[in-house]
């Protein structure tokens, strides 16, 4: 098989995976976000849990817009 075209198809097998990884990444990052929000709230920093409820809620929107629910 021709090199070039061994390349080719690898970057095309590559291409789901990647899309499969980016909505993986977008479902656990408002969940990711609300356990680092949990643990600033048991150590009383409550500035760093308003930021990382922030993060979460617009990443939890970003995901929604993705997937195709809003």
């Amino acid at each position: 098989m021709n090199k070039w075209f061994l390349q080719a198809f690898l970057l095309l097998a590559f291409i789901p995976l990647a899309i499969l990884v980016g909505y993986g990444v977008l479902v656990v990052a408002p969940i990711f976000c609300c356990f680092l929000a949990i643990n600033s709230y048991k150590f009383k920093n409550y500035k760093e849990m308003y930021i990382w409820m922030g993060v979460g809620g617009v990443s939890f929107l970003i995901a929604l817009y993705m997937l195709g629910v809003l």
